[in-house]
């Protein structure tokens, strides 16, 4: 389920704004438009990643796009897909390169022999890169109050004309094409031991967030939830929170972890909305569960 869709980043945005206010005969353009061209082209290898996303081996995945995030420390790091499970959470991070690519674990960089020449190009090392990832996703997860979860990660290969050489055991753990990505990830969600990373209702955020501007709390009035920041409406906008509930949480809820879950007023207006959902539950009226 994606949670935050793909965006431009606000250094491509720039750029793009630059091709079109600089003159091509500026003597900075050359400059700029090789900087755009390499952004383009990354761009491009993350929404190579969108469509072999919707093959996701575990439906309880909550997919986060495009993350820009501030660790401790004050440093800034990007992550183009993350996905985050109940159990673990996974960075993806994509690679729109072409050519003969060659992982060198030695010397800590990315090689891309070039085609019909003994010339190589000499990139940076994604392997080092997603490795401070996840340390720098470990520290805003524990500064956030998150408990300790297992952090995997892939070096994902999105051009249709990209093959790997002079690979090892080492590399293929961590680098994968776009179109085995299911695969590899499948291999990743059986491998992690399938633990609850033990939230409680207190540590969620409470109320409903709005689907429009993910302001919150939205506020219910006359059958239907209000933002207070956008002004958005929804009648259906609780079945996205309580959806969160299922997947953060448990698979069951009682009128009562419900109501302070929501914020709504009382049990019976509590109890309209479980039925209205047409849940199954098992129990007296006092100690009811229903499955969600």
């Amino acid at each position: 389920m994606i949670k935050k869709k793909r965006e431009k980043s606000h250094k491509l945005m720039t750029h793009e704004a630059g091709m079109r206010r600089v003159p091509k005969n500026h003597p900075k353009y050359p400059i700029l438009e090789q900087e755009y061209g390499k952004l383009s082209y990354g761009h491009k290898g993350e929404e190579a990643l969108d469509y072999f996303l919707t093959f996701l081996p575990n439906d309880n995945y909550l997919i986060l796009n495009s993350l820009r995030l501030e660790d401790p420390k004050g440093r800034y790091f990007q992550i183009d897909s993350l996905l985050l499970a109940p159990t673990h959470c996974i960075i993806l991070d994509s690679k729109f390169m072409s050519g003969k690519l060659e992982f060198d674990e030695s010397a800590n960089q990315l090689l891309r022999h070039l085609p019909g020449s003994a010339d190589v190009e000499k990139l940076g090392d994604p392997i080092s890169q997603i490795s401070r990832q996840r340390h720098q996703l470990s520290l805003w997860l524990e500064k956030n109050g998150f408990p300790p979860m297992p952090i995997a990660s892939l070096i994902v290969l999105t051009h249709n004309n990209a093959a790997l050489i002079k690979t090892t055991p080492s590399i293929t753990r961590k680098v994968t094409f776009h179109t085995n990505l299911p695969n590899r990830l499948k291999e990743i969600d059986e491998n992690i031991p399938k633990r609850n990373i033990l939230l409680s209702n207190k540590d969620l955020y409470k109320s409903v967030i709005c689907v429009k501007c993910s302001y919150t709390p939205m506020l219910r009035g006359r059958g239907v939830w209000g933002c207070l920041r956008c002004s958005a409406y929804s009648k259906d906008a609780h079945i996205e929170a309580i959806r969160d509930y299922k997947l953060l949480i448990g698979e069951t809820i009682s009128n009562k972890e419900l109501r302070s879950y929501l914020k709504l007023p009382s049990a019976s207006i509590t109890s309209k909305y479980l039925v209205s959902m047409g849940l199954k539950f098992e129990g007296s009226f006092k100690n009811r569960r229903y499955f969600l």
